[in-house]
């Protein structure tokens, strides 16, 4: 029994092809109503096709962004100024018979932050679909989804990451203004150890807009290049480290409770350390359009049905058929104080 494609199960046939013998299924009533819905003409029935297609291989494909950004959502494509309240001031007690005091909470400035829209649009012609002799057509989901996926980790990585953006206050994300940058190497040594600790206690200083201390979370989470995942093993699970002939009692071993490695990253020397790194501290927020994550693949209808007649299978109507693709997000670097940066020189 064919799928719902109408695909024969365990059987790789060119989309054309498939189609045809959907077709023919359709009219000898194999297919019900619901596939006939995908079969009734070849666009709709190869817009199905790429739409599942895509939608799996990109979920596979999708960079490891998510793992440090936090989800923020607005309602249409105009500039916000974002915003997040201070404190309320220690409770009082209250005297007996006196009324309570009111408290007053102020909401101070934050980043600008809007939406932006990507996409593309690309064409299968005719002459393709009929000599479509290796099956290209049905790399074509698999290569949109890379895309798209490899421009949304690279904008996360680079550009709202190790770009190092400059902020609302006008000190770089990571900076010596925002008290949250070091300039030492990753490495696994008794050095390398102590350079780690003094970056892990520059979250100790971390206040809020009004000079409260901010309570960081537990476990650090470690983002480092490629080029870096042994080195940051072994701080991180060795028990000792040392420096030439001296070996010393490993003090950061178990310090992140998550490393992640991110291939994005272009430059083999700079690390990262969060505390929170999907939560409020997060540094990178990932703006969507009223939440929607899944991107958007639309079929451009051909405008004129003309139909030859006779038994011939390959007479359709276009000399194409187009897509194209969007989606609506970006990438902002909203707060400091949860990330400390190495920035190597």
């Amino acid at each position: 029994m064919p799928n719902s494609m109408g695909l024969p199960d365990g059987k790789h046939v060119r989309l054309f092809d498939a189609y045809i013998e959907a077709r023919e299924q359709l009219e000898s009533g194999v297919l019900d109503a619901e596939e006939a819905m995908s079969t009734s003409d070849f666009a709709t029935y190869l817009s199905k096709f790429i739409r599942h297609t895509f939608l799996s291989r990109f979920a596979e494909v999708q960079g490891v962004w998510s793992s440090y950004t936090r989800q923020m959502d607005l309602e249409d494509f105009d500039e916000y100024t974002s915003s997040r309240f201070g404190r309320f001031v220690d409770i009082a007690e209250k005297a007996h018979n006196a009324e309570y005091d009111e408290l007053a909470i102020r909401e101070f400035d934050a980043e600008k932050v809007k939406l932006k829209t990507w996409g593309n649009a690309f064409s299968v012609t005719r002459q393709l679909i009929i000599s479509d002799r290796l099956n290209k057509i049905a790399e074509l989901p698999n290569l949109l989804a890379e895309a798209l996926a490899r421009t949304m980790s690279k904008k996360a990585a680079i550009d709202a990451l190790q770009s190092n953006p400059t902020m609302y206050d006008g000190n770089a994300l990571i900076s010596a203004g925002h008290g949250n940058i070091v300039t030492t190497a990753l490495a696994a040594t008794i050095t390398g150890m102590q350079n780690l600790q003094t970056l892990d206690l520059k979250f100790d200083d971390m206040i809020d807009d009004e000079g409260y201390s901010i309570v960081i979370p537990g476990g650090r989470t470690l983002i480092i290049p490629t080029e870096l995942r042994y080195v940051a093993q072994a701080l991180n699970t060795n028990e000792l480290v040392g420096n030439g002939t001296v070996v010393d009692t490993n003090l950061t071993r178990g310090l992140f409770s998550s490393i992640i490695i991110e291939p994005f990253l272009t430059d083999a020397n700079n690390y990262y350390v969060l505390a929170d790194p999907t939560g409020q501290l997060s540094p990178i927020a990932f703006i969507t359009l009223n939440g929607q994550t899944t991107p958007f693949v639309g079929l451009r209808d051909p405008g004129v049905r003309a139909v030859l007649g006779g038994n011939d299978p390959y007479s359709f109507d276009f000399d194409e058929i187009k897509y194209k693709i969007r989606h609506d997000f970006s990438f902002k670097p909203v707060e400091w104080r949860g990330i400390v940066g190495a920035i190597v020189p």
